[in-house]
């Protein structure tokens, strides 16, 4: 009998790992196919929220939605507008939940960005000197705040407004690095050094946040390991 207890734990062990192991191996070729589809086909270059390109999978703006949901701060800060979709998308979940407002940094221009009451956009780098002491200007009396970094993806760039941005972020709320699936995990390994290097290095050195599990919540995310909780 014990000899039969301990063959049924191994089968149960092998089932589980091989298991999680093609999972895994799933998800990473969708998320390949996903991104590395060719243009004008390529779908995260044509998602767009009411008209304005965003460039997110719907599974992270969902989970988005959720965190906003949970948490409702009074605060998003996100560094990188682009075309300013996601800017809008935060400022319309803001609308619906009647709080709540955006500030978004970016060092290009752009006249044709989504213009809403709840959205502030500030021109200049996200680690520059002005651009912060503006932001700290607005985080004062906030209570809630939540930061999204989508700016430059160099790792030594994130890393910089890692340790420049993870101070506004209060207690429970989030501090989310976009992106970190380059550099081969699993998409363009030839990119180099990016935003998943940064975390790892930043998680390393900083005991107040944790890589939250939610990023796994549907499979697929361009943001894995990146969705960093701040500890209460």
């Amino acid at each position: 009998m014990p000899n039969r207890i301990v063959e049924l734990a191994k089968q149960a062990y092998t089932w589980f790992y091989t298991r999680r192991s093609v999972s895994r191996l799933i998800v990473s070729q969708f998320t390949r196919l996903y991104y590395q589809t060719p243009v004008p086909v390529r779908t995260w270059h044509n998602t767009t929220w009411f008209g304005t390109k965003v460039l997110k999978t719907p599974l992270d703006l969902w989970n988005y939605q959720e965190i906003v949901s949970e948490l409702q701060p009074d605060l998003l800060i996100e560094c990188g507008t682009a075309a300013g979709g996601s800017a809008y998308y935060f400022a319309c979940l803001f609308e619906l939940i009647g709080s709540g407002r955006v500030i978004s940094v970016d060092v290009a221009e752009n006249e044709d960005r989504p213009e809403h009451d709840r959205i502030s956009y500030i021109l200049g780098s996200s680690i520059a000197r002005d651009t912060l002491d503006r932001i700290r200007d607005e985080v004062s009396g906030a209570t809630t705040v939540m930061v999204v970094l989508d700016s430059d993806h160099s790792r030594d760039h994130v890393r910089e407004e890692l340790k420049l941005y993870s101070d506004f972020v209060t207690g429970g709320s989030y501090l989310i690095v976009e992106d970190t699936c380059i550099n081969g995990h699993p998409v363009a390994p030839q990119f180099g050094p990016g935003p998943m290097e940064a975390v790892k290095s930043f998680l390393q050195s900083d005991e107040r946040f944790v890589a939250d599990p939610r990023d796994r919540k549907f499979l697929m995310t361009f943001n894995p390991n990146g969705y960093l909780r701040r500890l209460p």
